[in-house]
């Protein structure tokens, strides 16, 4: 599963499941708001597969502590969603499933944040 997380509120802006290649990378681009594609930063850690879709001048890698809101917020889906965790008993192998439970998750996460614009 991969995020993108507006930092200032944690609000999960998109998210996508797939592998950790370019191609589920694009996705998440494309999942993106418009305003989101332009006039911000993207921290990210130094997988290959950022390099080859974000633009170059807004792509900050590997910054100290820059990533943590997004694995706090894995961590904490994976505590909400059995689904995400292989050993539970609440493990399914449909794929349309765990993108239902996902996104239920995801839902009760944004509800409990407090929106405000940051731009």
């Amino acid at each position: 599963m991969w995020l993108a997380v507006e930092r200032a509120s944690r609000r999960i802006v998109a998210w996508v499941l797939g592998t950790r290649g370019t191609a589920t990378c694009r996705r998440l681009w494309a999942a993106l708001p418009a305003r989101y594609r332009c006039h911000c930063w993207y921290h990210t850690d130094e997988w290959p597969a950022y390099a080859a879709v974000l633009p170059p001048h807004a792509h900050r890698r590997d910054e100290p502590g820059q990533t943590n809101v997004v694995e706090a917020l894995n961590c904490s889906l994976r505590q909400r969603c059995g689904v995400l965790v292989r050993k539970s008993c609440s493990f399914s192998k449909s794929l349309s499933m765990h993108q239902a439970r996902i996104k239920i998750a995801i839902n009760q996460h944004s509800a409990s944040v407090t929106l405000y614009e940051v731009f």
